[in-house]
């Protein structure tokens, strides 16, 4: 954690990369193997899928406390239906090699931060990778899963910023 700017939230960084980020690590090294057990069972997608809202939302200690049990059987049902579970992972193969860095954005960029997104980057990162920087929110509530637990704030947020290109 030495080379992690004082900026960052800590916290969140440790989580991402550590307790929480395990999936991410096993789609990042092995996305076909850890594919097959939601593929090949409704219960394991269920389990799989579950788990990160449980971990990645803002919520009062269940993920329905943030996420209606509907949006959720609604998203886990969309990865068994097109039996997408492991090609949806293999985006952190691909970029197993990146950072946190990522590629410097000189297209306009609105952004909107949720408090418990996981690492909530913080607004110097921001504005240093984005450099066409034409809107920044931080929201009141609200995690990693912003389109399901926050959708009237994403909504909003997303309308101010395309508001700038008029």
């Amino acid at each position: 954690m030495a080379s992690v700017s004082p900026n960052v939230d800590r916290e969140g960084f440790a989580l991402y990369t550590g307790e929480v980020g395990g999936s991410n690590h096993l789609h990042g090294t092995k996305p076909e193997t850890v594919g097959v057990a939601p593929a090949d069972s409704p219960a394991g997608q269920e389990a799989w899928i579950y788990e990160k809202f449980q971990s990645k939302t803002d919520d009062d200690g269940l993920a329905d406390d943030a996420i209606s049990i509907e949006d959720m059987l609604g998203a886990i049902s969309l990865y068994w239906f097109t039996n997408s579970a492991a090609s949806s992972g293999r985006i952190y193969w691909e970029n197993g090699s990146r950072t946190f860095a990522g590629p410097k954005l000189t297209l306009p960029v609105a952004v909107t931060v949720f408090p418990r997104d996981i690492p909530r980057r913080p607004r110097s990162w921001i504005e240093g990778t984005y450099t066409n920087l034409i809107h920044y929110g931080e929201a009141d509530k609200g995690g990693h899963f912003a389109t399901l637990e926050q959708p009237e704030t994403l909504v909003s947020e997303s309308s101010a910023g395309l508001r700038t290109l008029r």
